[in-house]
């Protein structure tokens, strides 16, 4: 069986008359490959048009010669799915294949049908989840890679003992591209998984394993509360895998979702002959989330300091608590940690004075954001995460979206707009007045940003007067005197 990326899977009774069926393609995770999918076969493969596909260095994929980017990711998938003849589709992706997923449907929203998300990946930047892209980086790079294998598969499957289950890993990360992973690994850690899942418009479901240890039902859940047409289930007896774990389940929900339907309940006996866990595999949890009325929290950051809800103005309560800072960190990582926030905020208190610190603070900021909010709670705050919530419109969200898609987009007049675009965004001054680490990072990231796009500039600068004249100014520092002199000048 072929599984390079220009592989069309029918059902042989129906090999030349796929065009009444629903297209699905479906995308895997960072590290595995598309034979992983084939449990899933024997449930819809008769009832729908299939093409899987490969991430870069993947599989049978040869390790691309340029720089992966989200824009060059979504470009293959399209021109592969292009070559089908097939307008629209449905999607269902594993992990930064849910992630590629989005970005896919936020690239061309018209053609997408539906999205199916498993075990959605999205780092909320905690010091764990450094050490682990730290820890898989190196573990990648090595020839042998029998540690990384028995570093992942744990958490990755509830049937990592199983012979054929662990060859079938092993083998799909013994074939990656440890470059191509290295990038795919820090396209996630980089990304704002948040902003894409708010920013979509179509039908999306998203599963979650029941045991998986990382991406657990719980994050899954606060996850798929930013979408507005979103479904919520959870996998019982799974892991990260749900496909590997327990196809059948897996199916029933995919089925469920691009039929648009209900269809009847499956035959559960074959899931397990346990009587118990029958009837509670039979009372799965769920959640179905579809706002009804959205709740829209808009901060400006860049050129003033305003926050209103419902597009009411909050004035009052800002100099009070760390209110500010305590925004704005939670709109940078807006799923994160206590245990961060401690390190972050008060990096040189006790413990038990952080955790007072934060409980007032907290509280402070949540009474603050209750204010015209038809008692809808932006904050979620449980024992270990906080997470902001709703829908969030930020200009400095914005802006870091810009830059990242100016810095990724290949195409050059395209390019060149785009930094036009950005620079009528840029302030005086970028978030001065914040001193700390986790502040200061963000902005070095964007300052570098900017370089890079005003060496850009420079290369192109005999083209036209347009580009001469923008690469001199981006390759100001923001805080130049002369910035807004210079901005005035590009502008008019």
């Amino acid at each position: 069986m072929n599984h390079t990326n220009e592989y069309l899977k029918q059902s042989p009774s129906d090999h030349n008359n796929t065009s009444s069926k629903p297209s699905v393609i479906f995308i895997h995770g960072i590290g595995l490959n598309s034979f992983l999918w084939e449990p899933l076969w024997s449930y819809l493969s008769n009832k729908y048009n299939i093409i899987v596909y490969n991430l870069p260095g993947h599989g049978l994929e040869p390790e691309p010669s340029s720089p992966i980017t989200w824009n060059s990711l979504c470009r293959q998938v399209i021109s592969i799915i292009d070559l089908s003849i097939i307008n629209k589709f449905h999607l269902v992706g594993h992990g930064i294949g849910a992630n590629l997923a989005i970005k896919i449907a936020l690239y061309c929203p018209e053609r997408i049908e539906s999205l199916n998300l498993i075990s959605l990946s999205g780092f909320n930047r905690s010091a764990y989840l450094q050490r682990e892209m730290e820890e898989q980086t190196h573990l990648i790079e090595n020839i042998d890679r029998t540690e990384l294998v028995e570093h992942l598969i744990p958490s990755l499957t509830v049937n990592y003992k199983r012979p054929d289950v662990h060859s079938l890993i092993r083998d799909a990360l013994h074939h990656v591209s440890s470059s191509s992973y290295i990038q795919l690994l820090k396209l996630i850690a980089d990304n704002n998984t948040i902003h894409d899942l708010a920013s979509l418009t179509q039908p999306t479901l998203m599963l979650s394993g029941e045991k998986d240890p990382v991406y657990t039902p719980v994050i899954s859940a606060i996850n798929s509360s930013y979408i507005e047409k979103g479904r919520f289930f959870i996998v019982p007896n799974a892991s990260n895998l749900t496909f590997l774990d327990q196809p059948e389940w897996t199916a029933y929900w995919l089925k469920n979702h691009i039929d648009s339907t209900v269809p009847e309940a499956p035959d559960f006996s074959s899931i397990t002959s346990d009587p118990m866990v029958h009837s509670l595999h039979k009372g799965i949890h769920t959640v179905d989330r579809t706002f009804q009325v959205k709740q829209i929290l808009k901060v400006q950051l860049l050129h003033k300091f305003q926050v209103s809800v419902n597009g009411i103005e909050i004035t009052d309560g800002w100099n009070k608590r760390l209110a500010k800072k305590l925004l704005l960190y939670l709109l940078l990582s807006p799923n994160t940690t206590r245990e961060q926030l401690y390190d972050d905020l008060w990096p040189d208190s006790e413990l038990r004075k952080a955790q007072n610190y934060l409980r007032v603070c907290l509280n402070h900021l949540k009474l603050l954001l209750g204010q015209h909010s038809d008692r809808f709670e932006f904050l979620h705050i449980d024992r270990e995460h906080i997470t902001i919530r709703g829908t969030i419109r930020c200009d400095l969200l914005e802006l870091i979206k810009d830059l990242d898609e100016a810095v990724q987009e290949q195409d050059e007049e395209t390019k060149e707009s785009r930094i036009y675009q950005v620079w009528r965004k840029l302030p005086n001054h970028i978030l001065s007045g914040y001193v700390d680490d986790w502040i200061l990072g963000t902005r070095e990231r964007i300052e570098e940003q900017l370089s890079q796009l005003a060496q850009w500039m420079e290369s192109r600068s005999k083209l036209s007067n347009h580009s001469q004249m923008m690469s001199l100014k981006l390759s100001r520092h923001p805080n130049h005197d002369q910035f807004q002199e210079n901005k005035e000048a590009i502008m008019n």
